[in-house]
């Protein structure tokens, strides 16, 4: 087993980057989910069980069984296993975006990540997804850790579902909506 640590800094110098948090609008417009793999202990999103190297959980479980995850303080037990009904809010490091993909493709994962055809990610993603939704008015700028200045980026976000019925009414209200396959 690989230990990794791209999901505490987000590959980056910050000490504090993997800390970044989904704005609170936009968590509460995509409602809550079954697993959140890459959460943090700011993370405005609702999730039944969430990660967070912060407290020893890890969201690539042992990294190499898809699915496995293990949530803080579990590590003696061996990890948890989602299966394809489990619902994933899916943001993790953009380091490590492929590997988080591969390990949660199987399931009905929600994802929100850049809108950028030009990564190594992006196809296979949007392939996977019968639902990508782009937010009409409002450019989603994360929530910065305590000490960071905020920054806004000039690529779009969208949120990309696995099962088009998971997006929320909210999330439809608010964002244009198609239909990749």
């Amino acid at each position: 087993m690989k230990k990794r640590t791209a999901n505490v800094h987000g590959g980056s110098r910050e000490p504090e980057r993997g800390t970044w948090c989904t704005p609170k609008w936009l968590a509460e417009l995509v409602g809550p989910w079954d697993l959140d793999p890459f959460s943090n202990p700011r993370s405005h999103v609702v999730s039944r069980m969430r990660c967070m190297l912060e407290d020893g959980g890890d969201g690539l479980g042992d990294h190499t069984i898809p699915g496995t995850f293990f949530q803080g303080g579990a590590r003696g037990l061996g990890p948890d296993i989602v299966g394809t009904a489990a619902r994933v809010w899916f943001q993790p490091p953009y380091t490590i975006v492929l590997e988080a993909f591969e390990h949660y493709k199987h399931t009905r994962f929600g994802a929100l990540l850049r809108f950028d055809p030009s990564t190594e990610w992006f196809s296979r993603i949007y392939r996977a997804s019968e639902l990508v939704c782009v937010p009409r008015r409002r450019r989603v700028n994360f929530e910065p850790p305590p000490g960071i200045r905020s920054s806004s980026s000039s690529v779009p976000h969208a949120l990309f579902y696995r099962r088009a019925e998971d997006a929320t009414p909210a999330v439809l209200r608010a964002c244009i909506a198609w239909r990749p396959r």
